[in-house]
C-alpha cells in the first residue's frame, strides 16, 4: 500500500472516530465521513468495503490506542482515575462509550475486561462489598458515563467542552462523590433489605 493511501486511510479513520462520536453510527453516512475526510464515498467503499467495515476498524485502533495509553500510565504509576487531559484520549473514550451505545461488540468486550480487571482488584483489596462484580460493573459504567456525557456535562457547568478546564472540573466532582458517599450504610442495607423482600414476593407471586 502507498503512502498516499495509507494517509488517506486514516484521515478516513479519524473522520470517521469524530462523527461516530458525536453522530452515533446509524445518524452518521459515508457521505458524511467522505466530506469530514476530504475523500470520496468511492475511496470509502474501496479500502473499507462498507460502513459496518469502517466501524470495525475504527473500533480496533480506538481499543488498541486506549490499551497504549493504560500501559503508560501503569509505566508511569499513574493511577487509573486521574484527569485525562490529552484531547485525543478524551476523544476515543468517548467514541468507546458511544460504541457501547450503538452495539459495538469490540466495544462490549473492552467494558467486559474493565470489569474484570476491576472485579479482581476489589477481590484482592477485599473493598468490592457483598457483590464486588456488581460493583465493578457499576463503578466501570459511572466513570464511563463521565466520558459519553462529557459534552453536556461541560455545557450545563458553563465550561468549554473538550478543554483541560471541564475536564478537570469534572474529574473532581467525580471524585468528591467516590470519597463522600452519599448514602451511608445504614441507608444501603435498607435498601439491599427492601429489594431482597420484593424479590422474595415476586418468586412467590410466580410459583
Amino acid at each position: 500500500m502507498s503512502t498516499e493511501d495509507f494517509t488517506a486511510r486514516a484521515r478516513i479513520r479519524d473522520a470517521a472516530i469524530r462523527l461516530f462520536t458525536e453522530r452515533g453510527m446509524e445518524k452518521t453516512s459515508i457521505l458524511d465521513i467522505a466530506k469530514e475526510a476530504g475523500v470520496s464515498g468511492g475511496l470509502i467503499r474501496h479500502h473499507f468495503g462498507s460502513k459496518d467495515g469502517l466501524r470495525e476498524v475504527c473500533d480496533a485502533y480506538v481499543y488498541d490506542e486506549l490499551l497504549k495509553f493504560k500501559m503508560e500510565a501503569l509505566e508511569k504509576g499513574s493511577a487509573g482515575f486521574l484527569p485525562t487531559f490529552d484531547a485525543r484520549q478524551l476523544l476515543l473514550r468517548r467514541y468507546l462509550g458511544r460504541a457501547m451505545i450503538d452495539g459495538s461488540a469490540a466495544a462490549a468486550r473492552q467494558f467486559a475486561e474493565i470489569v474484570d480487571e476491576t472485579e479482581a482488584y476489589f477481590r484482592a483489596a477485599d473493598i468490592g462489598g457483598p457483590d464486588p462484580r456488581g460493583t465493578a460493573a457499576a463503578l466501570v459504567a459511572m466513570t464511563g458515563g463521565l466520558f459519553v456525557f462529557h459534552g453536556p456535562m461541560a455545557d450545563v457547568l458553563g465550561e468549554t467542552p473538550n478543554t483541560h478546564e471541564a475536564t478537570l472540573r469534572i474529574m473532581a466532582a467525580a471524585g468528591h462523590l467516590l470519597t463522600h458517599p452519599l448514602a451511608g450504610t445504614e441507608m444501603l442495607d435498607k435498601a439491599r433489605e427492601a429489594l431482597s423482600n420484593l424479590d422474595s414476593r415476586e418468586r412467590n407471586e410466580d410459583g
